[in-house]
């Protein structure tokens, strides 16, 4: 769920600060030895700021190099969204659900708990392209589109009542998908009340993605299309400025008050792929918070391209 007063900032920071010089990284990460552990690296950069971080990072097909505070679960935010799209593509294999069907645009969803309705608030969401169609109907490929590029709140909604609140859950379990928590649409704030939320732990988001990444999220067509579509991510602020330009990231960004989370497969030069989680909570100064993220992504860049370049 977006604020729409960050909607700016955010795609501008993909133009403006991918590649940029790194002012804010850290005393310790600047003059950090080449063989220091990643670990310790990321460790040393978060230590003493204030909120949490939990970090997951690795090489495509490996173990993990870091795992800080990994298995704490934390508010998915619109990363959740990503176990939506599994969801979609595992209906389209299954024939119960077809890209070019449609989805007649509404505002009005039935909470998950007792009998009530809500809508969604549209100055909370980030893509208001959809609320103008309402009545009308959307593919939806559409639909999933706007709904990770953009992250469409109403978007999400729509695709989770079509697809079913408990299939989406019985799809992560069935694909042994630990450290996730797909609770319920976004705003149901009654069911949120009775303590149904979407979490996510940085270790169960970057399994997903080493299993998207290998293709083996439904299928291999079926995984490198998903990762397409995070190919056009228009929220860029938190991973992609701590990497040169034009550096390919199939990502999923989120966040809500005090949460800034993001979660990447990144391309290096020599097209290997790493894996990087960043999530956090707590976080009393959001744009302090996104600062210190971009100093995690330049650093485990910095150490994975030197690691794979001594390997070959």
């Amino acid at each position: 769920m977006f604020m729409k007063s960050l909607k700016t900032y955010a795609v501008l920071a993909g133009t403006f600060l991918a590649g940029s010089f790194f002012p804010f990284v850290s005393a310790h990460a600047a003059s950090a030895p080449a063989e220091e552990p990643l670990a310790q690296s990321i460790s040393k950069t978060v230590k003493a700021q204030p909120g949490h971080f939990a970090v997951y990072a690795a090489l495509s097909g490996h173990s993990p190099a870091v795992c800080l505070n990994c298995d704490d679960l934390i508010n998915a935010a619109s990363t959740i969204k990503l176990f939506v799209l599994d969801a979609a593509y595992d209906a389209f294999t299954k024939g119960t659900l077809h890209p070019q069907d449609t989805v007649t645009i509404h505002n009005r969803f039935h909470s998950l708990v007792g009998t009530g309705t809500f809508a969604l608030d549209q100055k909370e969401d980030s893509y208001d392209p959809l609320y103008a169609q309402a009545g009308k109907p959307v593919p939806v490929s559409e639909l999933l589109r706007v709904m990770i590029q953009y992250s469409s709140n109403l978007a999400t909604n729509l695709m989770v009542e079509k697809l079913g609140v408990m299939p989406i859950r019985s799809v992560v379990k069935a694909q042994g998908l630990d450290g996730i928590v797909f609770g319920r649409m976004i705003e149901d704030f009654d069911a949120n009340d009775k303590g149904i939320r979407n979490q996510v732990s940085a270790r169960g988001l970057g399994a997903f993605l080493q299993k998207l990444d290998n293709g083996q999220i439904v299928g291999k067509a079926q995984s490198q299309s998903m990762v397409q579509i995070m190919l056009g991510q228009k929220f860029n602020d938190i991973i992609p400025p701590g990497l040169p330009a034009g550096t390919p990231v199939a990502h999923k960004t989120g966040w809500v008050h005090g949460v800034r989370n993001d979660a990447a497969i990144v391309t290096l030069p020599n097209g290997k792929h790493y894996i990087l989680v960043v999530l956090t909570s707590d976080l009393p100064d959001e744009q302090a918070g996104i600062k210190v993220l971009n100093t995690l992504s330049h650093q485990t860049y910095t150490y994975f391209q030197k690691q794979t370049a001594s390997s070959l």
